[in-house]
């Protein structure tokens, strides 16, 4: 949703998003589809810019590390973000930030695009290894059968052969 900085009055704008599908990106494996995100926000006018604070919960298909099997994640959490009108830095332009301008996000063209801001943050809420459960068992490393279904008959060595050297050190 784009909202025109323009039609923020001085007291501020609350907006309410109904939960509708957000395009997530180039999953890489981690997930699969669209996240279902829904966000209740406060845009107030500040200086030259705007703060935008508020709250999203969301769900995300993601696929288990151990185990490659989908199952459905849940995402809540709060946000707080300054935005300025203006350009942002040149790409390629090379110059020190000031401690105040990294949590800066930068209006495109006065207005403001929540579907950036709710990816952001339901990216930044994604575990860095995702499990279906904290108890997975993951596949077998003999055949690649879901261990959660069953045990699979494969004779797993009860030593890592790399390791058999250090038997004969006494």
């Amino acid at each position: 949703m784009l909202i025109d900085v323009s039609q923020i009055p001085p007291e501020g704008l609350d907006v309410s998003l109904p939960a509708e599908p957000l395009d997530l990106g180039d999953s890489a494996g981690v997930w699969e589809g669209p996240a279902s995100v829904r966000a209740d926000m406060h845009l107030g006018r500040s200086g030259r810019g705007i703060v935008i604070g508020g709250t999203f919960a969301g769900e995300v298909a993601l696929v288990c590390s151990r185990c490659l099997e989908a199952f459905r994640f849940e995402a809540e959490d709060r946000f707080e973000v300054y935005c300025v009108a203006g350009l942002p830095p040149k790409p390629g332009e090379e110059r020190e930030l000031d401690p105040d301008e990294l949590d800066v996000t930068y209006l495109e063209e006065g207005r403001f695009n929540t579907d950036h801001l709710l990816r952001e943050n339901i990216l930044l809420s994604l575990p860095v290894q995702p499990l279906c459960r904290e108890d997975c068992r993951g596949l077998c490393p003999q055949c690649g059968a879901n261990q959660n279904l069953g045990s699979c008959g494969c004779q797993v060595p009860r030593v890592d052969p790399r390791l058999q050297v250090l038997r004969k050190v006494r």
